[in-house]
């Protein structure tokens, strides 16, 4: 969705300048609609920073002064604290539209006829009001704390606590941090055989990536680290590592690959949990290859089997800040 919503705003380049000016962005002036030029405030130069709005796909900023480049959505969240999902908000008010996921709906021939026969079988993403999340209690939690969750990431990514079904609520957002369900985790020991995890809020959860929104900024450009748990990613964020999304499951899907790809990741890793089977893992990165060829990305694993001591469906993220960069750093393979 990224990508559409990049290539709407070039389109609209009227829509760039409002937002930039409502975030206090100076002197913004449209070059015949080849670029775009402004100011970081009144005290600097009026045309120190320029967006191109001709082959300027990935909606780069550069910002001469401090010899950075940096796409639209990162360099506003840098520049002016705002946050990831609110900037989507901005822009959904300044389109004028009530459902990205409708209006970037793809239109058929014949009136949309088509599209409604489509539409009856498939299923979409249903996004939430916030608010809802007032039913749970916002408070930080022992056991995710004992699993290396500091009560800070716990505040950040909105964990809470269900009374009823006395369990942790974990939100799941969409790729532009809209929320889209609730995942809970019972709040005790869990005999063999008992599910562990459920949804409060059901959602699909091969459309979007846990932790996109809140890590969007450390993803850019960098090596991703792909993890199967929410978990996963929270921990990671607690031991300031924050190029890291999570699965939702062992398996990856299209639309979650191609999350990945509007990214211009630099590598990609898949960190499963140990004792996953490999012809699974390898069905994930072939999945991946199929769409990086021609982007030549690196696609590896953690390759698990390396130590024989780690408990049985672990994660490496489990095992603690420094036996995680230890295998990041020594038990990656890359899958030529």
């Amino acid at each position: 969705m990224l990508s559409e919503i990049k290539k709407e705003l070039l389109k609209n380049p009227n829509i760039i300048s409002d937002i930039l000016t409502e975030l206090g962005f100076c002197n913004v002036v449209n070059h015949h609609d080849k670029y775009l030029s402004f100011g970081r405030d009144a005290e600097g130069s009026s045309k120190s920073i320029v967006i191109r709005l001709i082959n300027n796909e990935y909606l780069l900023v550069k910002d001469y002064p401090k010899n950075i480049t940096k796409n639209f959505f990162t360099y506003i969240m840098n520049e002016k604290s705002i946050e990831f999902a609110d900037i989507f908000q901005l822009i959904k008010a300044k389109l004028n539209i009530e459902d990205y996921y409708d209006y970037f709906e793809p239109k058929t021939i014949f009136g949309g006829f088509y599209d409604r026969i489509k539409k009856k079988g498939k299923k979409s993403l249903t996004i939430y009001d916030n608010l809802i999340l007032k039913d749970y209690e916002s408070c930080g939690n022992l056991r995710f704390l004992r699993d290396k969750i500091s009560l800070k990431t716990q505040r950040i990514f909105n964990i809470g606590f269900d009374i009823e079904t006395q369990s942790i609520t974990i939100p799941i957002y969409d790729q532009i941090g809209q929320l889209i369900g609730v995942k809970a985790r019972l709040n005790r020991k869990v005999e063999d055989g008992e599910l562990k995890y459920f949804y409060l809020i059901p959602c699909l959860m091969s459309e979007t990536l846990y932790g996109y929104s809140q890590n969007y900024k450390y993803l850019e450009n960098n090596i991703i680290l792909i993890f199967e748990s929410e978990k996963s990613v929270m921990q990671c964020y607690s031991y300031d590592i924050y190029n890291c999304v999570a699965l939702g499951s062992s398996t990856i899907s299209s639309n979650q690959i191609k999350m990945i790809l509007e990214l211009n990741p630099n590598q990609i890793v898949f960190v499963h949990d140990e004792g996953l089977d490999f012809e699974v893992i390898k069905r994930n990165i072939n999945f991946v290859k199929s769409y990086t060829r021609m982007f030549e990305i690196p696609v590896g694993y953690w390759d698990s089997t390396l130590d024989k001591n780690i408990l049985h469906k672990a994660s490496l993220s489990d095992l603690g800040k420094d036996r995680l960069i230890y295998g990041l750093n020594n038990e990656i393979k890359i899958i030529k």
